[in-house]
């Protein structure tokens, strides 16, 4: 297990475990990401690869 991040205060979070980050439902596309120009479309490549 990793130890949390020591700048990231989650004593602090008023809804834990709430990812109230995201847009809310209906909120339309972000214009600053543009998915057209994903070279693998549906693939998580951006992701760390899992260690065997």
């Amino acid at each position: 297990m990793t130890e949390p991040d020591p700048l990231i205060d989650l004593a602090r979070d008023p809804n834990p475990g709430v990812g109230d980050h995201a847009a809310p439902e209906g909120a339309g596309v972000d214009p600053l990401i543009d998915l057209s120009r994903d070279p693998n479309p549906g693939v998580a490549d951006h992701a760390k690869p899992d260690q065997d």
